[in-house]
């Protein structure tokens, strides 16, 4: 009978913890919603849109929060092309480039949203549907790091000129030679983008608009050059280049420098190295 009296309250105890488990007063057990980064390479996400898209909103949503998951490994670059880009008398905006135009057609990009990751094709096929982007940058994130690159780039407001140093370090070495680009991009561009989905903003048009990580120019030409005619790890290669902006509509406060370093010796130039750092203003 002792035992039955001291049993039973405990019993009753379990039971109302059992039954209580099923609400949890915070702080909550952490839940994992970023990416271990470690030891990670950094991977170019390489949007093609344009502003009469009305699917492309949702896709560039999708971009940044892999880019967020990806805690700053996924660089995303909007590159807007295909005669979805085109302007008119609604959508006023020109974003196109002729390097835009260029590598539509040279990447067989028919239509978009799409997206090349790396420059590397998944599946025989370069370009990527949006629903693919994830297991496209998981696919870049399995391979080995082969580069280290810093970056520093500014603008002179009086000469209108944007000025790159890098500096690169190869961790593995290559068959041959090695590429380098420099793109520009400028965020916070206003417009009018077309959209069908409320779960990327109003329908049938977002106004305004704010495209962001939008290409507008290569410091260093369509495929850009070469950095090294052989990589040799024990030695940190250097480069710097100058570029004059003749183009009034940019703003310089918002612009950002990407550095690629391509494998020439690939059929596509795959990148194997990405730096974004924010291009500064001369005496500020």
């Amino acid at each position: 009978m002792k035992l039955f009296r001291i049993l039973l309250p405990v019993l009753l105890l379990c039971s109302w913890i059992i039954t209580s488990c099923d609400k949890l007063d915070p702080p909550y057990a952490a839940v994992k919603t970023q990416y271990d980064t470690t030891n990670k390479p950094f991977v170019l996400l390489e949007e093609y849109t344009g502003h009469k898209c009305n699917n492309c909103p949702l896709a560039t949503q999708k971009a940044h929060k892999l880019a967020d998951y990806y805690a700053g490994r996924v660089i995303v670059m909007e590159v807007h092309a295909t005669n979805l880009a085109d302007p008119d008398p609604k959508y006023t905006l020109d974003l196109r480039t002729p390097e835009g135009a260029q590598w539509c057609t040279d990447f067989s990009i028919g239509y978009v949203p799409r997206a090349l990751v790396n420059r590397t094709p998944v599946g025989g096929s370069y370009p990527v549907n949006s629903d693919q982007w994830a297991a496209a940058i998981e696919l870049q994130m399995l391979k080995a790091v082969k580069t280290g690159i810093s970056a520093r780039s500014t603008y002179n407001n009086d000469t209108k000129e944007i000025t790159a140093d890098v500096t690169v370090r190869f961790r593995r070495k290559l068959s041959s030679s090695a590429g380098i680009n420099l793109y520009i991009l400028e965020d916070s561009i206003v417009g009018l983008q077309s959209n069908k989905d409320t779960a990327a903003g109003p329908t049938p048009e977002i106004n305004p608009y704010y495209f962001n990580e939008t290409f507008r120019a290569s410091m260093n030409g369509t495929y850009g050059e070469q950095l090294t005619a052989s990589v040799d790890t024990t030695i940190t290669y250097t480069y710097t280049k100058k570029f004059t902006v003749t183009n009034n509509d940019w703003d310089p406060t918002q612009l950002w420098l990407v550095t690629t370093i391509t494998d020439p010796a690939t059929s596509s130039g795959e990148i194997i190295g990405v730096k974004k750092v924010k291009i500064s203003i001369l005496g500020r």
